[in-house]
This record gives C-alpha cells, structure tokens and sequence, in this order.
C-alpha cells in the first residue's frame, strides 16, 4: 500500500491539526495517539493496576532495541538507551582511548551537542579541528579535505539542525572507513524522516534523541556503537549496578562490564519514555518509509519554492539529496514574524535573532504549506 493511501490513517493520530499548524518539528513532535495511549496506560499501572511492572518493562525495551536495531540495520547489541543525544555523544568522547596530539573534526554549524563533549578532551591534549561553512553550506570536499593522519574521530550532524543541509554519510563513512577514523553520526534531525544504514554508511557511532523526528518523549535517546568501536573503547567512564554481567548477584561486587552496548545503561531505565518511544515507533514505522520520505521532501521542496518566490533564498540547500524535513530563511524580523504566526496556531521556529526555520512531518500535508505561506503573506 501506498503512503498517500495510508497518509488518511497517519493523519487521524494527530489530533491537534484539528486547529493547530505546526511545523516544528526540528523542536520538538507532538506524540501521535498510539504514543499517548500508551503512556496512559503506564501511568494506569504504577498507579493501580501493575505497580511492580518491572517484567512487562523488560519486555518492551527489548522490544524496542530489537526495533531500532532493525530500523537502522544494527544488531540488538550494539543498540543502548540513554537520556538524551548529548550524553550519547558524551561515552565516546570519554571512552575513546585518545593520546596527546589525537585530532577530532566537527563543522561550525554543528548543535552544541555534537561540540562541547569533544571540546571538553582538550584539557587531555585532544585537538578539535572545525570545517568552516561557506555561507551556511558544508562542502562534502572540505570536510574531506580537513581529514589528517592524526584525526581520530569525524563527528557530524546528518541533518544540520540550522541550515537543514543533509549530508552524504555514505561518501563520509567509506573516507572514513579507509582513514580508520571513526565515524560518529547525530541522527537526531533525521531519523523518523528518513531511514539510516549504520552498515552501509560504514557508520561506528550514531547518537540520537526521540523527541523530534522519531515522535517521542523528552529525555529518551539511544545510541548505536558498531561492535568494532565497543572493543575500541576504554571501560565505560560511568557504572552502576546494571552495567555489569549478573547484574542480579547483588552481593557479588566484581565489576565485569557487560560486554554488549547495554553495558551503558547504568540503572533505572526511563520506563515511561522507553514505553512511548515503542508505540510511537511501532505505529510511525507501519506506513511505507520512502513514501514518508519522499512525501517529507515534497513538503519541503514547496516551502523551499515558496519562499523563493517571495524574494527569499533559503539557506537550505534546493537538491533534494541535500535535504530533508527543514527549510530556513534569513528573515531580518523573524522573532517578530514567528509570534506573529504563533498567535494565528502556526507553529515555527525563530533561530539566531535572524532566521525562520520551517520543519514539517509525515503527516502535514501541502494544504497545510499553502495555510502557511497565506498566513505569512499577510504579516
């Protein structure tokens, strides 16, 4: 079955279209009902009905990695649930087994996410290299062209969280792959939009968040170590009691890490968010994914003609294949313009005092741009 003849049923799981227009989701989704039922019924059972509910906890993270690691062509194994994509980014940072003089390179469009972790290495002798933009765009030959005999690490957004560009990860991880220099992805403005092949891309670290593009809660993210990189690293920086290999020998103190990604995941896991991440993922990945893909892109090739044809020119890139789900345009009153349609239920983004960003979903639909560009021309 076709995307647009599933869309209808997309659509239904979102009731706030009913008066809202949103399109921001490189903020932050909303939660589709499948999601909010879920969390419902979570909430029901430490209330009431299954207070004690480690059990049925187990069996929907396992559920859930088994998922992901399909979604991204990974193994289970090499899939482990943390907070959020800074602290993804963070354990390989701090278990990458770096010596004095080791080079990282970023870019300087990156989320502060994907910077201050390695930033903080420099204390350690660990030199961090930035690829400057030109004019808001990334060449794929610059960031090539940075690489040295000493860079360790390439770290780099597959959707720029600002100009909305997205990047040849499969290019990248091949250069990589033939430097040996690890290749670390922020999936965060990408994955839910579109798929990503960790084996393909030749992909050693992906970290991302849940609240965006994948239509979760805040405060869940997960992160992808290849199991070559695993044995790269040092013993994870931070432990705790479910780190380790028979976990459940509470007396017996040695500290033997698990020898999987989960060993990670050092305690309680966030039960609620793992628990909607699941119905959200489960229902989101029912509809076909290049059709999701292919239906993102044409809502964003009508902002991006769209704003063309009011006599502005996106930072983001026109080529499909250097795009996905963002468009932004300098605005000289974009903080004005974006309250301004905020009091209308249209929902956007004002970023750095100068740019509106625009980030519609599967779900929107090209009326609801062409609500959108009617609401902004009467500004």
């Amino acid at each position: 079955m076709s995307f647009q003849t599933q869309w209808p049923r997309l659509r239904q799981a979102f009731s706030h279209t009913a008066d809202q227009l949103f399109l921001n989701h490189a903020a932050i989704s909303p939660l589709p009902l499948p999601a909010v039922v879920a969390i419902q019924a979570y909430a029901q059972d430490r209330h009431r009905d299954c207070i004690e509910n480690y059990e049925p906890l187990m069996e929907r993270i396992a559920r859930l990695r088994a998922h992901l690691a399909h979604y991204l062509n990974a193994q289970p194994t090499e899939l482990a649930f943390v907070s959020n994509t800074s602290q993804g980014l963070s354990i390989l940072a701090h278990d990458f087994p770096w010596q004095a003089g080791d080079r990282i390179l970023l870019n300087t469009l990156e989320f502060p996410s994907n910077v201050y972790p390695f930033l903080n290495l420099q204390s350690r002798g660990v030199h961090v290299d930035f690829v400057d933009h030109r004019d808001y765009y990334l060449p794929l030959e610059d960031i090539i062209a940075a690489l040295t005999p000493q860079t360790r690490v390439l770290s780099i957004s597959h959707v720029q969280f600002l100009t909305g560009q997205r990047h040849d990860l499969a290019t990248l991880g091949k250069v990589c792959a033939e430097w040996d220099i690890v290749f670390c992805v922020d999936g965060i403005q990408s994955l839910g939009a579109t798929q990503i092949d960790v084996k393909a891309c030749q992909i050693d670290f992906l970290a991302a968040g849940g609240q965006k593009w994948m239509m979760g809660l805040q405060g869940q993210a997960f992160v992808y170590l290849s199991e070559s990189l695993q044995k790269r690293l040092h013993s994870p920086a931070t432990v705790g009691w479910l780190s380790v290999e028979d976990a459940w020998e509470l007396l017996d103190y040695r500290l033997s890490p698990r020898q999987d990604a989960a060993r990670y995941e050092i305690a309680t896991p966030n039960g609620i968010g793992l628990t909607a991440l699941l119905a959200a993922r489960e229902f989101l990945d029912s509809f076909d994914a290049q059709g999701w893909t292919e239906h993102v892109l044409a809502l964003t090739t009508a902002l991006w003609q769209g704003f063309a044809e009011r006599g502005y020119t996106p930072v983001t890139p026109v080529d499909p294949q250097e795009r996905l789900g963002i468009v932004t345009v300098p605005c000289v009153d974009a903080e004005a313009r974006q309250q301004a349609l905020k009091a209308q239920n249209i929902y956007i983004s004002a970023r750095e005092q100068r740019f509106l960003r625009v980030s519609p979903h599967g779900y929107n639909s090209l009326e609801e741009i062409a609500a959108f560009f009617k609401a902004f021309d009467s500004l």
